[in-house]
């Protein structure tokens, strides 16, 4: 070992520098190489240690949490019974107190059904009395027209009798005037025909014997007429044959509208006759309906204003009646969210009762309002007059009325019983809370203690090390000269127990 520690010695020092400092650099790295593999080994080891008290800290949770929640489950049965029975109850009394309304609502429509019922029948009876007025009226106005109908008729026969009558004798004068105007006319044509016949005789004689010597000297010029009246003939027809056919249809066209004009203006003689007659009928219908009209214009203008008065009557008292029933229906709808309130109250408060009655004690059941003696079993004798004399029971035993000031006696006791076993109650809760948060605390700075996580390293914890520091926050220093200021715990509590009562 000697040998080969003096060849090392030897070696390293005739080894040149830059072998030494690869030798150096070669140490280094093993040294280095050392120092991870012990780090690793360790951060292997504290993992090992982190994994099992992770381990411990879940089981030693899972057995806590199933502690708490049997005592949990526990609780919650025996509320659950409670709501169940106060449930229960509840559903009785609701069932009962449905069964009053459906009773009182079908009351209220027996009622709305008769007051409809009796509504209607006046309703039909004032239907009828309108009915049989517009029927009698309607059967006077039938009167009165077949009365009118009748007399026009019967002023229609008479006119018509006379204007046939005197239509058929106009016509037999008319008849014997146009008999005795045909034989005057036959009388004369026959004697003008005698007459007629004679002077033909004669003129014929004479004129043969004009013919004779005539005849002879005009045949010559007759035959050169012929010959110049044929070509004027001629000529003449055929200038003038246009109007000759113009003139024949004018003729007879004028013939025609001669006719026309002869029998319109006969047949306006007749309407004009028949108009004036006519016309002096109307004036007499008019005068006769003048006064007719008139009255019942009078009679119509007297059933407008009464038809008038009866409708705004009618309007003045369907708007009352809308008032009304507007305020009826106001009044009643808050009528019914006034007792829905009372309702809602009513069951609460049966509800508050039958909670309390569960609270209350064996006495309290046996005897649910006690004397006033109770209370005043502990005052002085001069004291227990007074008392007497401010509660209701001194009065009511003796059979004397109760006063006014004095009715709520017995429930401002009860209600001061309550109000006090509620204070204590609410103090006893908060003893408990505080415990609770306490021994919560107390569990938290323990796990805390004996696991490693995240919200423990971020945390204050004065069992944690790093690198020989706590992260806890040391509060600085108090000087001489400063003044703390101290404030006695039992004045605390007793100014807390003031504040709640």
């Amino acid at each position: 070992m000697k040998g080969k520690k003096g060849g090392k010695g030897a070696s390293r020092k005739n080894e040149t520098p830059e072998e030494k400092r690869l030798r150096e650099e070669m140490e280094a790295l093993q040294a280095e190489e050392n120092r991870r593999r012990k780090e690793q080994l360790m951060r292997e080891e504290l993992k090992a240690r982190q994994a099992e008290e992770e381990a411990y800290s879940r089981l030693n949770r899972n057995k806590i949490q199933n502690q708490w929640r049997k005592l949990m489950r526990i609780a919650k049965v025996e509320s659950l019974r409670k709501d169940l029975e106060i449930m229960s109850q509840n559903h009785e009394r609701e069932v009962d107190m449905k069964d009053a309304i459906i009773q009182m609502l079908d009351r209220d429509l027996d009622e709305a059904e008769e007051q409809y019922q009796t509504a209607l029948r006046s309703h039909l009876q004032n239907m009828d009395a309108f009915i049989d007025l517009y029927r009698n009226k309607i059967q006077k106005l039938q009167e009165e027209f077949d009365d009118e109908l009748d007399e026009l008729q019967s002023d229609f026969d008479t006119e018509r009798q006379f204007i046939v009558t005197k239509h058929g004798t106009e016509k037999k004068e008319m008849d014997d005037l146009l008999d005795m105007l045909d034989t005057n006319h036959q009388d004369n044509e026959a004697e003008q025909r005698q007459e007629f016949e004679s002077f033909c005789e004669e003129m014929k004689n004479k004129n043969l014997e004009d013919l004779n010597v005539l005849k002879l000297t005009l045949e010559s010029q007759i035959d050169e007429l012929e010959r110049h009246s044929d070509s004027a003939y001629q000529n003449y027809k055929n200038s003038t044959e246009q109007r000759t056919q113009q003139f024949k249809l004018l003729t007879m066209r004028d013939k025609q509208a001669a006719q026309q004009i002869e029998t319109q203006f006969k047949k306006i003689q007749r309407l004009q006759e028949n108009l004036t007659n006519w016309k002096k009928k109307i004036a007499a219908n008019v005068r006769e309906c003048e006064g007719r009209n008139k009255l019942l214009r009078q009679e119509k203008e007297q059933i407008s204003k009464h038809f008038r008065a009866m409708k705004s009557k009618m309007h003045r008292m369907r708007g009352s009646h809308s008032q009304r029933l507007q305020m009826l229906s106001v009044k009643a709808r808050e009528c019914i969210r006034k007792l829905e309130e009372n309702k809602k109250l009513a069951e609460n408060i049966l509800k508050l009762g039958e909670l309390n009655r569960k609270l209350e004690t064996e006495k309290e059941k046996v005897i649910p309002f006690a004397e006033a003696q109770e209370a005043t079993a502990d005052m002085p004798a001069d004291m227990v007059t007074d008392a007497n004399a401010l509660t209701s029971y001194s009065r009511s035993l003796e059979g004397k009325p109760v006063e006014e000031w004095n009715y709520l006696d017995v429930f401002f006791r009860k209600f001061n019983r309550a109000l006090l076993d509620k204070c204590a109650i609410d103090q006893e809760r908060s003893r408990l809370q505080n415990e609770n948060n306490d021994l919560r605390a107390i569990l938290k700075a323990y796990l805390d203690g004996i696991s490693v996580n995240t919200d423990v390293t971020e945390a204050e914890n004065p069992l944690f090390a790093i690198n020989g520091r706590t992260g806890v926050a040391v509060p600085a220093p108090v000087s001489g000269g400063q003044v703390i200021p101290v404030v006695e715990g039992n004045a605390v509590m007793n100014q807390t127990a003031m504040m709640q009562r």
